[in-house]
């Protein structure tokens, strides 16, 4: 079974000074707002609306403005030890909730052959969008600072990318673009063989190793996908013959087994990995050579 990894913005705090709430602070001020009340009870992807309706009426801020800012600041983080042994592992494919392109920059420090490959040119979606870097592909699969209205955020464009990617699996994309006509993913496999357009299909071809990623439920079209890949299991709607890991610090299991008993059912192989200390770069080696192992 071929690998691939799916890789969240943590790799980056394992030692960047510059954290998410530091962006999201930024953000804030930004858009000329006061410091919003509660902002450690809120979702994500309501917080930002609530970011972008106040900018909105207080000072009429257009949303892209907001990405446009996010899109630069995310653009100055530098590839760390992490990002270059990612790319030195023998897989083919990675997949990235991050919106900054240190993948890329590991080979292609100028990013000067870096750009979007999709089969399908979307400007605010990302089912397709992927940057080829010499043999390696990175899909950005929530946007990429390149194209800051890719970048996912609010509530709005969480929901209407779960449209998108339910519509490519589930139904087909009748009408939805002018290049190619999918069909559903199910009709797709058994017809065989599957073309990878998407970074979608891979949750159904390939061992996908999950690591930095928190994977909160806020993530809905991920966890959607989740689901309808177990449920496609457990009906036989399909043959599903991959698996799913799930890498997560020792220390936050207890704390996170209401979230792992939903990956487990969800058919995701949880993986508990030492950490020394507060040392990411310890546990993420750890994790990468368990990975290396495997894939070997």
């Amino acid at each position: 079974m071929n690998n691939a990894l799916l890789v969240g913005n943590d790799i980056n705090n394992a030692t960047s000074s510059y954290s998410w709430d530091d962006l999201l602070n930024g953000l804030i001020r930004f858009a000329r707002l006061e410091k919003i009340p509660n902002k450690s009870n809120k979702p994500f992807p309501l917080l930002y609306e609530e970011i972008y309706l106040n900018a909105a009426k207080s000072h009429k801020t257009e949303e892209i403005k907001l990405k446009d800012f996010i899109a630069s600041n995310t653009g100055k983080l530098e590839p760390n030890e992490i990002h270059r042994k990612i790319m030195g592992i023998e897989v083919q494919d990675i997949l990235t909730t991050n919106y900054d392109l240190t993948f890329e920059k590991c080979i292609d420090p100028a990013l000067k052959n870096s750009s979007n490959q999709g089969y399908i040119r979307e400007t605010l979606y990302s089912l397709f969008r992927v940057h080829q870097v010499e043999s390696k592909r990175i899909w950005h699969i929530h946007g990429s600072e390149l194209s800051p209205r890719s970048i996912t955020l609010g509530y709005e464009h969480y929901s209407g990318y779960l449209q998108q990617m339910r519509n490519y699996v589930a139904t087909g994309t009748k009408g939805t673009y002018k290049k190619e006509e999918f069909k559903p993913l199910a009709k797709r496999i058994a017809d065989g063989p599957l073309d990878h357009f998407s970074w979608v299909e891979f949750f159904f071809t390939h061992d996908i190793h999950i690591l930095g990623l928190n994977l909160d439920f806020v993530e809905m079209h991920l966890w959607w996908l989740l689901t309808y890949r177990a449920r496609a299991m457990v009906e036989k709607r399909f043959q599903v013959r991959n698996s799913l890991f799930y890498y997560l610090p020792e220390r936050f299991v207890k704390n996170s087994k209401h979230k792992l008993e939903l990956l487990e059912v969800n058919g995701v192989k949880c993986i508990p990995v030492s950490q020394r200390g507060s040392n990411k770069l310890d546990y993420y080696e750890k994790v990468l050579d368990r990975i290396q192992h495997i894939n070997k």
